[in-house]
């Protein structure tokens, strides 16, 4: 049940991250995701001198990190609950 509880933490956040890119625009809400990463490559290569690959794979890997943060507090906010 913990994992549970940390995958739906991870995609509320993974959705909220969507969410905040695409606030706004007039796609629909599957292309989220995907606008999204492409947003957040846009910004880290508008904000930075890195080469688009380099753009690319750090971008993939903020995407990441949110996913498993979002995991991980998932995971401990039900920890917390069960106790």
């Amino acid at each position: 049940m913990q994992k549970l509880v940390g995958v739906i933490f991870s995609v509320i956040g993974l959705g909220i991250l969507s969410a905040f890119f695409n606030w706004g625009s007039n796609i629909p809400v599957m292309q989220w995701p995907v606008e999204a990463y492409y947003g957040l490559v846009f910004t880290i290569g508008w904000l930075s001198p890195f080469p688009d690959v380099l753009v690319y794979i750090l971008a993939t890997l903020i995407m990441i990190l949110v996913a498993v943060a979002c995991y991980k507090l998932g995971m401990w906010v039900y920890r917390q609950l069960v106790r």
